[in-house]
């Protein structure tokens, strides 16, 4: 009888303390904001309500501790053409979801679990863009 209360007691012991190591195992981007960090290049496209269309291309550098520090973009809106810098904070969640909130504006974003690409889209009302971004050169 003690040794089958041995049996279950480990067994309980076990069980209890498995979902939470599933649950560490399976974070895709475990480093967090850490996952995010070099240069990237960015392309999107996509339309301003009332205004017309947007293409914009640039790079931007990811700190790795949650803060763009360095980009610069070229946009065209409805055939009018500006280029100007942005900088941020950005989040990486562990389920590589996460946020990027330059200026005022407002993305959301996919990274990939080698943080080599991003998929993001603009979540501010009136907008609809998106579009993608690569990280240049090797990580060292």
């Amino acid at each position: 009888m003690t040794k089958r209360l041995v049996v279950f007691a480990l067994a309980a012991t076990t069980f209890a303390v498995m979902p939470r190591n599933l649950k560490a195992a399976d974070a895709l981007c475990p480093l967090g904001n850490a996952t995010l960090s070099g240069t990237y290049m960015l392309r999107g496209e996509g339309t301003i309500v009332g205004v017309g269309p947007v293409a914009v291309v640039g790079w931007l550098t990811y700190d790795g501790k949650g803060n763009v520090v360095t980009a610069s973009m070229t946009a065209s809106v409805n055939g009018t053409i500006s280029t100007f810098p942005i900088a941020g904070p950005y989040t990486v969640n562990s389920d590589c979801s996460g946020s990027f909130e330059p200026s005022g504006q407002h993305y959301n974003f996919v990274v990939s679990p080698d943080g080599k690409r991003v998929n993001w889209i603009q979540t501010d009302p009136g907008t609809v863009s998106s579009g993608t971004e690569a990280r240049l050169g090797l990580m060292e």
